[in-house]
């Protein structure tokens, strides 16, 4: 895959996360997820702007001048790094979220495994070093969805045990 080609999967793959983040956000009623979703959102969109800029330098002179990349975000509560405790008395009505998660989950781990893919195959140190970075970002942003279905698995067991028969 040549450059031009990876950086316009990778611009396209943030707008798709940016949006699906937003509505999630959107939609749901609990106020920390609200929050960690716009954050979420907010974050596919700087990788975004970044991945534009780079883009841009890059068709211009065939060079890459890397933008002080701000340090990946943490969650701070690793049990439930998105919803409240509380949501998960109610989660039994609360698909939505539950297979926002999932899929979230699915954006994520792709977009990780594609910029990693993208850095092997690159030749520039500083574009392989920001190919690298983003797919650590998106790893962490992959554990964090992660975590939080782990903390509702009771839910996922019960909800869709009728899988197991497929």
């Amino acid at each position: 895959m040549d450059l031009k080609e990876a950086f316009e999967i990778a611009m396209q793959g943030e707008i798709e996360g940016r949006e699906f983040y937003r509505a999630i956000a959107n939609q749901t009623k609990d106020k920390k997820a609200k929050k960690v979703f716009m954050d979420l959102s907010n974050d596919e969109d700087m990788h975004l702007h970044f991945l534009r800029k780079l883009y841009e330098q890059y068709e211009k002179n065939n060079k890459i001048d890397l933008p002080n990349l701000p340090k990946i975000r943490e969650y701070d509560d690793l049990e439930s790094p998105i919803f409240t405790r509380e949501f998960k008395n109610f989660v039994k009505e609360k698909d939505f979220e539950m297979s926002a998660l999932s899929v979230g989950m699915k954006l994520e781990l792709e977009s990780s495994q594609f910029y990693k893919k993208i850095a092997n195959e690159v030749d520039n140190k500083e574009l392989k070093e920001f190919f690298l970075y983003l797919s650590e970002w998106e790893e962490g942003h992959y554990e964090a969805l992660r975590k939080q279905t782990n903390f509702f698995s009771d839910y996922f067991k019960i909800r869709y045990s009728f899988f197991r028969g497929f």
